[in-house]
């Protein structure tokens, strides 16, 4: 897998917040640098532009990109005006959900994207909640399958006893990242890209539920690896 390229500064009015998130974060993308810019230096409620500004230069340091995310609107302004003297620099704000964002650009980032790439994961975040999912259980219709088209499927029950929550979803996203083509994963009449970890928590899948791992017959050890990680549990 390739190493990061992107770190990420979560920006907050409450530290404690910040530092809650950087640690969830951290549990789904255990190799990209993440920083937290939470509260005053005096521990208040509040942003500074100076812990901000020093969290982006200390990533900035490792030479990676950049992503600032926020929770408010002063946070915002407070990150604008920052970012008003790092026009130079890999350095971008995105004007997304914090705490959605967050996981969706850990997670992208966990798996060697490109600022570009991490950018538009953490916007696209809110969108995987947008509509709400049926968690009904599929039904699978075969336990491995490979149609005419050169696609292949695997059924598989979910183990993990939270299911396909936040720490197992990161891990098969790992694992389809290494992909060459798409891969999907199928429940309830839903499907979602394997390799987005947002997506596949906004499937719903608990434990016990069938889903069918998809994608080209190319990729079949991939899909087999994925279906063997959540038959065997992810969440350790």
């Amino acid at each position: 897998m390739a190493q990061p390229v992107v770190g990420l500064v979560l920006v907050s009015h409450s530290a404690k917040l910040a530092e809650g998130l950087a640690e969830l974060s951290t549990q789904m993308a255990a190799d990209v640098t993440i920083r937290a810019a939470g509260g005053l230096e005096g521990g208040g409620i509040g942003t500074s532009y100076d812990l901000i500004e020093g969290a982006i230069n200390e990533v900035l340091g490792q030479d990676l990109g950049v992503v600032v995310l926020t929770d408010l609107g002063s946070a915002t302004m407070t990150v604008e005006s920052v970012l008003e003297f790092l026009e130079d620099d890999p350095v971008r704000f995105v004007d997304a959900p914090l705490v959605e964002a967050a996981i969706a650009a850990a997670t992208a980032a966990q798996q060697g994207d490109d600022l570009d790439a991490v950018s538009a994961a953490a916007g696209r975040a809110i969108e995987v909640f947008a509509a709400p999912q049926d968690a009904k259980s599929a039904e699978a219709d075969s336990e491995r399958e490979t149609n005419s088209d050169g696609e292949y499927s695997r059924a598989v029950t979910v183990t993990d006893e939270a299911g396909l929550h936040a720490r197992p979803a990161s891990k098969v996203a790992e694992i389809a990242a290494e992909a060459e083509g798409d891969i999907t994963i199928a429940f309830g009449g839903e499907e979602a890209e394997a390799d987005s970890a947002m997506m596949l928590m906004s499937l719903g899948a608990t434990q016990g539920a069938s889903i069918m791992v998809s994608g080209a017959v190319g990729d079949k050890e991939i899909i087999d690896q994925i279906a063997d990680a959540i038959a065997a549990g992810l969440d350790d």
